[in-house]
């Protein structure tokens, strides 16, 4: 244990290479994995980057050059073509839908698929929290009162 006089850590650096927070991460909000410290964002931004090179040497191509993926992955995303979770969702899709996709380049053409982007908005659409409307608090209805003086409408424009 640390001897006492030393003063309790409340801001870590964040490990992530290309945190966009400018690298201090507080104690409050920190993501731990081993030993490293992560923004919640950029530890979910880290794992999707990682998720989807496994996946495209898992299923599209194995014998893809590793420099070459991560270089393609890293422009979409680092460029704001794709977010990392756009581009994961569109690998999955492509996956699932059996689109034929054979090398790392054919990223940039999925991306930019019409039927890929309209099947991510639904995805997203169902993800979002529903509000029920019935149960929220109707608020109380104001009545307005106007008292007017009894006094002779021609007086009341020249006043």
């Amino acid at each position: 244990m640390a001897p006492s006089y030393y003063p309790m850590k409340t801001d870590y650096k964040c490990k992530y290479s290309k945190c966009p927070y400018g690298g201090v991460v507080s104690k409050d909000i920190a993501v731990k994995d081993g030993q490293n410290y992560y923004h919640p964002e950029c530890f979910k931004e880290m794992n999707n980057r990682k998720q989807i090179i496994d996946i495209f040497y898992k299923y599209i191509n194995k014998n893809e050059v590793g420099a070459n993926l991560r270089r393609i992955v890293d422009l979409i995303i680092d460029s704001k073509k794709a977010t990392s979770e756009f581009l994961l969702y569109a690998l999955c899709y492509v996956i699932h839908h059996k689109i034929p996709l054979h090398h790392a380049a054919g990223l940039y053409y999925i991306i930019n698929n019409d039927d890929i982007k309209q099947a991510y908005k639904k995805y997203k659409y169902k993800q979002m929290p529903k509000v029920d409307i019935s149960k929220t608090e109707k608020a109380k209805d104001v009545k307005f009162e106007v008292k007017q003086d009894k006094k002779n409408s021609w007086d009341k424009i020249l006043e």
